[in-house]
């Protein structure tokens, strides 16, 4: 190679644009059995909630696959890792079922590409 990175933040951003519109849509259009693997039983306004989250994941989703911007890629390091975090201490407090660490590792995944798409020396996007 060239000295090109194989990874853009342009082609990594559209990893989590696809893994949020899918979340989003499953929890918008079916939020009821999108939430069977958390071990809850949801209320009326649970799934409210859940509707509304999966609309605004779209949207980040849409945000995703459209930019490629340097805050973009933060702002997306943030949700992976935030996410990660808070779904580790969710499974381990017993709020949500162990099988949430699918979810875990994927947010991770997408972490460390995304964390590969920041250039420590000039603090850039690359």
């Amino acid at each position: 190679m060239s000295g090109r990175r194989v990874i853009t933040p342009g082609r990594m951003l559209k990893l989590p644009a696809v893994y949020l519109a899918a979340i989003g849509l499953v929890s918008f259009a079916f939020p009821r059995q999108a939430s069977t693997g958390l071990g809850q039983e949801l209320t009326a306004f649970d799934t409210f909630a859940a509707r509304t989250i999966g609309l605004a994941l779209v949207t980040i989703a849409i945000v995703n696959w459209t930019a490629s911007a340097r805050n973009v890629v933060l702002a997306n390091i943030f949700l992976n890792a935030s996410l990660a975090a808070l779904d580790t201490v969710s499974i381990l407090d017993g709020t949500i079922g162990p099988g949430s660490w699918t979810g875990i590792a994927i947010h991770l995944i997408l972490l460390s590409g995304l964390l590969a798409c920041l250039d420590r020396r000039s603090s850039a996007v690359v």
